[in-house]
């Protein structure tokens, strides 16, 4: 197949743009920046999908799947206007370009943010509720998808919907965690003992390549979770497991824990700079984030990466950057 990704110099782009390739596939994208996150590939094109022209230089190329990972989704120093208008206003600009060269297949990258923070388990027929501009700027693009769809009854889309993704060269959530337990921080908020759903990069391209032959008419939506559905407390005995980690000492009680997180939010806009503990992540970091996603294992997939294996790979890494 010819498969167009975009965000191709992201986390998980890059990635599915060499790994398509090794299954023989031809592979195009585009990234509105030049640097890449882990290895550039050269068949990727900086543009910006909200500028049709960027998307009409492939127009020489056969598509015949668009896999759109291409978002504004970090939770620090990004308005609300611009996640709409990357993640509803981009998509709706690629689905125009779909549609003006007949291209029938899209896997859209959206999110478990669509549901909502998840307290009790969560699969593909829950609620849909964002409780944040990033989960709801993502749902609107899911909405873009499916007006796309309803135009068409021959058109197919897949979306996959991932939690916390992780692995090296990612600088999000688990690092931050990684970070502070190799820093060996003596407390902890909460006692730990909730979900917190994780997915690893190399999970999430196996499920992405996956996906691409069940495609059917009409829509599909997968979540995209580890197994086994493990606590924050067993996520970081296993981090501490690797040489260089150590647990927590201390158990802060949630409420105090935000108290000191408000002085890092201050602080933060202040020195107009992402820190890492802020009472956001704090909030998230002790609040259960609990997602299923058995309904893509129904269809046929089976996880080949383990969580010990991916979190080794990824503290190696941690202690690797920061010599």
């Amino acid at each position: 197949m010819n498969i167009f990704i975009t965000g191709s110099n992201g986390f998980v782009g890059s990635q599915l743009m060499w790994h398509l390739e090794e299954l023989g596939h031809k592979v195009f994208g585009i990234d509105k920046r030049d640097e890449c996150l882990i290895e550039k590939h050269p068949h990727t094109r900086k543009g910006d999908i909200r500028e049709i022209d960027d998307l009409r230089f492939f127009n020489d190329v056969e598509i015949d799947l668009i896999i759109h990972c291409a978002a504004d989704k970090h939770d620090w120093g990004i308005s609300k206007e611009s996640y709409y208008s990357n993640n509803e206003y981009g998509t709706k600009i690629l689905m125009d370009y779909a549609s003006e060269r007949n291209i029938k297949k899209v896997i859209y990258y959206s999110t478990v943010s669509v549901y909502g923070h998840a307290s009790v388990p969560c699969d593909e027929n829950g609620e849909i509720h964002p409780d944040n501009e990033y989960g709801a700027s993502k749902l609107a693009g899911e909405k873009v998808i499916e007006l796309w769809l309803n135009e068409n009854e021959t058109r197919e889309a897949v979306f996959l919907r991932p939690t916390i993704i992780y692995g090296p060269h990612n600088y999000a959530n688990m690092y931050n965690l990684i970070d502070r337990l190799h820093k060996k921080s003596i407390f902890m908020v909460g006692d730990g003992n909730h979900i917190k759903s994780i997915v690893s990069l190399a999970n999430l391209v196996d499920m992405t390549i996956f996906v691409i032959p069940h495609m059917k008419r009409g829509l599909q939506a997968f979540n995209c979770i580890d197994k086994p559905y493990i606590s924050l407390h067993k996520l970081m005995e296993i981090i501490a497991e690797n040489k260089g980690f150590s647990m927590p000492l201390i158990n802060i009680p949630l409420k105090f824990a935000l108290l000191g997180g408000k002085f890092f939010d201050l602080v933060g806009k202040i020195i107009k700079k992402d820190i890492p503990i802020n009472s956001d992540r704090l909030s998230k970091l002790a609040t259960s984030t609990e997602y299923h996603s058995e309904k893509i294992r129904e269809l046929g997939y089976v996880q080949n990466h383990s969580i010990e294996q991916e979190i080794k790979k990824t503290c190696d890494w941690y202690l690797e950057i920061i010599k």
